[in-house]
């Protein structure tokens, strides 16, 4: 995405990623997003953008909108003078114009801020200037007015310094030395504050290494209570059946409902969510709660054939006509949004032995 910005008075691209289901979502599903600093870096980013498809492919973390954001003169651009100053172009773009750009994507408002180095003292800047605005800073191996930082934070009582992440390497010459040396100082200068944070010390790694060994870590402490949201509804045994016999359809929905959340912000369940609490119920042989999940599922998902092809096998024994709509719901979106997929020949195929079978 290319645009120009009146806060740099020139033209500037920024990269948006979209997590795969995107094109299955409504309206109602608003992704959380990442902002990446230093995209001018590939060997910054990409690694840090494998380990983001990674943590989310192991439902470590949510799916998001990754914008990554290439610096044209990254110490200029992050560079911080005094926190007095008026805010930072580079603060005032990605607050002001990239929000406004990435609207289009359905945005939640749970935001965070990945830097390193120059943008880490950057991405705690920010996180001290509107903790509304960004729910979370990592910075891996900051130096830049680091100590500047940290007494902002002490005397602000608005920011939440369990959403502060910092990384640091080891501390041999040829490693992370001056960087590891200023937290070391700072740690035990202001104690209180570094029991407040998450930190993460990354020891024979050196200055450029951090991030890559960092961010896992990070990123996975930041989203610790993600992958259990849904563990305490209808759990199972052994055989993977339910173990107390759940309460009402709707309680259970409510249930779901009142899990889906990042923080504050709504977050639905993701496509494996809702097959993973399906399998539950289907397993226990609920399957009137089954319907329930993959009704609540193409609410969410609308365009996801396969929820399409599930109604259907659960509809046909009750209800012929629901169960063809979905049916030829799903025959329709086979022959568009997936019409390059490799299997939807096979899947098609099938869907027209399922019509002649049942006469349609």
């Amino acid at each position: 995405m290319k645009f120009y910005s009146k806060a740099f008075n020139s033209e500037r691209t920024v990269y948006v990623t979209t997590p795969e289901f995107y094109k299955y979502q409504s309206k109602d599903v608003k992704l959380p997003v990442i902002y990446l600093l230093d995209g001018q870096h590939e060997w910054f980013v990409n690694p840090v953008q494998n380990t983001i498809r990674y943590l989310q492919y192991t439902h470590q973390i949510p799916q998001a909108i990754v914008v990554t954001i290439p610096l044209v003169n990254r110490n200029k651009e992050c560079g911080i003078k005094t926190l007095e100053e008026d805010e930072l172009p580079l603060y005032k773009f990605i607050t002001d114009e990239v929000d406004e750009k990435i609207q289009q994507y359905n945005p939640n408002k749970y935001k965070i801020l990945i830097g390193h180095s120059f943008s880490a003292s950057f991405s705690l800047y920010s996180y001290l200037k509107n903790p509304t605005y960004f729910s979370a800073a990592l910075a891996n191996t900051p130096l830049d007015s680091f100590k500047e930082l940290i007494l902002a934070f002490e005397k602000n009582e608005k920011t939440d310094k369990r959403n502060i992440f910092i990384s640091v390497g080891g501390n041999a010459k040829h490693e992370d030395f001056y960087h590891r040396k200023t937290f070391d100082t700072l740690e035990k200068e202001f104690p209180t504050f570094f029991s407040s944070i998450n930190t993460f010390v990354s020891e024979n790694a050196g200055h450029n290494a951090v991030p890559i060994l960092a961010t896992p870590n990070l990123l996975t402490k930041l989203f610790s209570k993600f992958n259990e949201r849904y563990s305490r509804i209808a759990p199972v045994d052994n055989d993977y059946k339910i173990i107390t016999k759940p309460n009402s359809i709707e309680d259970e929905i409510n249930k779901i409902e009142n899990a889906s959340k990042i923080d504050d912000n709504f977050y639905p369940p993701e496509l494996a969510e809702l097959n993973g609490l399906a399998s539950r119920y289907w397993n226990s042989d609920l399957i009137d709660y089954v319907l329930a999940i993959y009704k609540m599922g193409i609410t969410y998902y609308p365009n996801y054939y396969d929820f399409h092809l599930q109604l259907y096998e659960l509809l046909l024994p009750t209800d012929k006509e629901s169960a063809k709509k979905h049916l030829n719901k799903a025959y329709e979106l086979l022959n568009t949004i997936e019409a390059d997929h490799q299997t939807t020949n096979d899947i098609i195929e099938e869907i027209n032995k399922e019509k002649i079978k049942n006469g349609w």
